[in-house]
């Protein structure tokens, strides 16, 4: 696929699913920054990383997942983590092969540590933004939708969710589709539980960073990611690409063009 230099935005159809992605494509690099969004969220999440040059002599590239932003949401998906992860791997094939810097939020860690090996052999580093792993990382929101059944959450706990995360800086539930949140949820709660997704990163053959907001230093997690380096963002809590933009992308930066 063709890029054009500078920023742009796009849509690609894989597997019958229009895919929008937005990339900043330097066309002297070959490395890019891959940037993953949560649950009810899309690439708007990281609105911010353009407010400075954050990652010079890098490509830089924010997709929307199938069922969320501006990408297409087919009601008879899966949208379980490994299929979300399929279609970004058929996605990045069809693009540069760039080395990869992933830097994956919330839902969007299970995703970007389930991507094809194909792609996985390409990482340079990973970071995870207070990404799901361990099942003490399912909250409310991702734990909640999965408990009830798909009825009950589309009609009843859907329309409460739209109504009160209306301009929320992060959660975009009038861009999502609520099959896609709830079959997200359910998958993402799976996966979560299973323990595979902590095995997975710690296994991680790349340089690897742990993200959180300074208001969940308390979190189980941090305690079983003893030698990975585990950087607080201030003032802010999981929202912390929208809080704290500045010192997130900042050290962010930092971590990705640090010297081994």
């Amino acid at each position: 696929m063709l890029l054009e230099v500078g920023y742009k935005e796009y849509k690609v159809e894989i597997d019958g699913i229009q895919l929008f992605f937005k990339c900043h494509f330097n066309p002297l690099a070959d490395e890019a920054v891959l940037f993953i969004h949560g649950l009810a969220c899309s690439s708007t999440s990281f609105r911010n990383l353009f407010d400075a040059e954050y990652f010079p002599g890098k490509s830089l590239l924010l997709v929307d997942l199938a069922g969320f932003g501006n990408s297409s949401k087919p009601a008879d998906f899966s949208y379980t983590m490994e299929e979300q992860a399929g279609l970004l791997t058929k996605l990045l094939n069809i693009l540069p092969k760039w080395k990869l810097h992933i830097a994956a939020h919330s839902m969007g860690n299970a995703i970007g540590l389930l991507l094809d090996d194909s792609i996985l052999s390409r990482v340079e580093s990973y970071s995870n933004v207070e990404g799901n792993m361990i099942s003490e990382d399912c909250g409310l929101l991702s734990r909640g939708i999965a408990g009830i059944s798909f009825e009950e959450y589309r009609d009843t706990l859907f329309p409460i969710q739209l109504a009160e995360f209306n301009g929320h800086g992060q959660l975009e539930f009038s861009k999502s589709s609520p099959v896609a949140i709830y079959k997200s949820a359910s998958s993402l709660v799976h996966w979560s539980d299973n323990g595979q997704l902590l095995e997975r990163f710690l296994k991680r053959n790349c340089r690897k960073s742990y993200f959180y907001g300074e208001e969940n230093k308390e979190m189980v997690i941090l305690e079983k990611l003893k030698g990975i380096p585990q950087i607080m963002i201030t003032d802010s809590g999981h929202s912390m690409t929208t809080e704290n933009p500045r010192e997130f992308y900042s050290k962010l930066s930092d971590f990705i063009y640090a010297k081994d």
